[in-house]
């Protein structure tokens, strides 16, 4: 019978060397001026940029947002009752996304929900902001912090419920698009071939990854005592401390043996795309593009599976592009202008949602650790 292993103490987080920040940075905005050169290359780029943004009346009567040719015609209108309307959407899937975090985090540790709700605000402008996913490690590294008005969570066991967010995300997501896909006639689905590609390159990395953080769980013991054997023989100082990176790393998995936390995420992840794929479809509605709601679920779906390729800079170009990628399996003109603006004006209403409510949750953190400073202080 094999003896326990005892728990180590992970070493601290220290940020990545500059040059590899700016190596990351470099690439990310490489992978951004593709994907927007890709895409902007069948672009009606004159209708686009040639006319004025003006408030008028669209083909309904209501006062919309509207860009207007030199000549006098209305290039695409976009319904201000929409924008309105989407704003409060954005809202409630922010709250959606801090609220699911909880149930992944309680076996492990109990964080107060107004805490949950700033960091979660910081680290969603994060990952939405920063190239190659850097932004993943703002979340776990704020919870790791002492004065932050609750125990710290240690920065690996906060990593590891991240992993298993965005693995079971990219589960649950990807399972839609196959889902949506039934409706399509093979037959134009097979025009479409990259889509269908993609859900199964999705579908085989996120199996793999959520099998690989089952077998890493499941097998603690075994994985603790063959890393301290292999790199215990070069170095013991460093196989400890990556046992104790792994350890913390595994804890944060916890969740996985508790079926009820389990539970509640998925269900708030479904009503989370539930309504993150309904927000779409009025937002589109909002710009005249008449589709069915499942088209809308299709589009976010391909969103996500984009954004297994290293993004940019708050996923420009890439957002937009993959957006896009099944419009004509539902008859929507990708190349259209009013389709075009709809996709550009998604991605600007979402990075300015999550740029506003990341500064404001930088303010209320730095208010929060000041406070803190003083209570222990005083």
């Amino acid at each position: 019978m094999s003896q326990a292993l005892p728990s180590q103490s992970p070493p601290p987080v220290t940020a990545p060397p500059q040059r590899q920040v700016w190596l990351r940075w470099l690439a990310g905005l490489a992978v951004g001026a593709l994907f927007t050169w890709w895409s902007a290359k069948s672009w009606p780029l004159d209708a686009l940029f040639g006319g004025t943004l003006s408030l008028g009346d669209d083909v309904h009567g209501h006062l919309a947002l509207q860009l207007v040719n030199p000549r006098g015609g209305q290039v695409w209108a976009v319904d201000l009752s929409a924008i309105g309307i989407y704003a409060v959407f954005l809202t409630i899937i922010h709250w959606l996304r801090v609220l699911r975090w909880k149930p992944l985090l309680e076996p492990y540790a109990s964080v107060p929900l107004r805490a949950l709700n700033r960091v979660g605000a910081v680290g969603f402008m994060a990952v939405f902001l920063l190239p190659l996913r850097l932004g993943e490690l703002t979340r776990p590294l704020m919870l790791a912090r002492q004065g932050a008005g609750h125990k710290p969570v240690r920065f690996a066991a906060g990593l590891g419920t991240i992993a298993l967010e965005r693995v079971l995300d990219g589960l649950l997501v990807t399972g839609l698009l196959f889902v949506v896909l039934q409706e399509i006639h093979p037959l134009t689905l097979a025009r479409f071939p990259q889509v269908q590609i993609g859900a199964w390159a999705s579908l085989a990395v996120f199996a793999a990854a959520l099998g690989g953080l089952v077998a890493t769980l499941v097998a603690r013991e075994f994985t603790l005592r063959w890393t301290r054997r292999i790199l215990g023989a070069v170095s013991p100082g460093l196989a400890e401390k990556v046992i104790g990176l792994v350890t913390a790393f595994v804890d944060g998995l916890a969740v996985l043996k508790s079926p009820w936390h389990v539970v509640q995420f998925v269900g708030l992840t479904v009503v989370y795309w539930g309504v993150n794929g309904l927000g779409v479809w009025l937002f589109a509605r909002g710009f005249g593009i008449q589709m069915p709601v499942v088209a809308a679920y299709a589009m976010m779906s391909c969103v996500v599976v984009g954004m297994m390729i290293p993004n940019a800079p708050a996923n420009a170009g890439s957002f937009w592009t993959f957006l896009l990628l099944p419009a004509g399996l539902y008859g929507v003109d990708d190349q259209s202008p009013r389709t075009v603006a709809f996709a550009l004006g998604l991605w600007f209403a979402q990075t300015l949602q999550v740029a506003v409510f990341g500064i404001w949750g930088s303010w209320a953190d730095a208010r929060a650790m000041a406070r803190q400073a003083r209570n222990q202080a005083g």
